[in-house]
């Protein structure tokens, strides 16, 4: 379990729904904001990862509830934030962490790795933000942080898919900002650079481009507990007047102002 400095970052409380949770970056979120006093709802399709989540949270005195769902279908999450309301009676954050990761040369590439890309991020972002707007905008506030990358400003060659989903999450967290935020919803992006976990290690080892490019890449690396941070700040009424930004996370490994 995450441990927390002694300050209030005024979040308990508050109802967390973090999709993506039995990631690296969604599940060190989930503890965070639970640490934070945030009782958190667990989704994602890896049960068995998210069960054991759960434990670690209630174990540290945490409040984490599940809702496995395949987030690639609108009805499944229309129904998740729907029991998510009945059993909680509100959701205060969102917290968007999914992606498939899609490597390889532009023209390896076939469309049904382009559709699954767009379908597993930017889409995902979509439907559960739409689930959740309008109990947001019935309570009159709500938080939505939603998970890019780095590669969503800076393009990596061998990772055209998921760059462009990050632009696209970027462009549409700045929409959604613009459109509600004279109704309390405040709605940002963090774009971390590469994160360490045993994901990253993997596709690292698979595809050549990420290998050679490996040693410099690794050199910025940062935590997915660097992550949670950033995203319980954001989510706290500390950020109160921080709206449609997209933080970049890297270690100022971005090479541009």
């Amino acid at each position: 379990m995450i441990s927390t400095p002694n300050m209030s970052l005024g979040l308990t409380g508050q109802c967390a729904w973090v999709l993506g949770a039995s990631g690296a970056i969604g599940s060190a979120v989930a503890e965070m904001l639970a640490a934070h006093g945030a009782t958190v709802w667990l989704s994602g399709r890896d049960k068995i990862k998210l069960a054991a989540l759960q434990d670690t949270i209630t174990q540290a005195g945490g409040q984490a509830r599940l809702r496995v769902l395949d987030a690639t279908s609108t009805d499944e999450v229309t129904h998740a934030a729907r029991e998510i309301v009945r059993q909680s009676g509100k959701i205060n954050i969102l917290v968007n962490s999914t992606a498939t990761s899609t490597f390889g040369d532009f023209l390896d590439l076939t469309d049904e790795d382009w559709e699954k890309t767009f379908q597993s991020k930017l889409m995902v972002y979509v439907r559960s933000m739409r689930a959740v707007l309008p109990t947001m905008l019935k309570a009159g506030s709500g938080v939505i942080i939603n998970i890019s990358g780095r590669a969503g400003k800076l393009p990596s060659p061998a990772h055209l898919p998921g760059g462009s989903m990050n632009a696209a999450v970027n462009l549409l967290t700045k929409g959604i900002s613009d459109r509600y935020k004279g109704q309390g919803i405040r709605a940002n992006t963090i774009a971390p650079g590469p994160i360490a976990s045993a994901r990253f290690d993997a596709l690292a080892a698979q595809d050549s481009a990420i290998t050679a490019a490996k040693p410099s890449v690794m050199a910025t690396q940062g935590s997915p507990q660097d992550v949670a941070h950033a995203v319980a700040w954001l989510a706290s009424p500390f950020a109160a007047h921080l709206n449609g930004i997209v933080l970049p996370l890297d270690g100022g490994a971005t090479p541009t102002v």
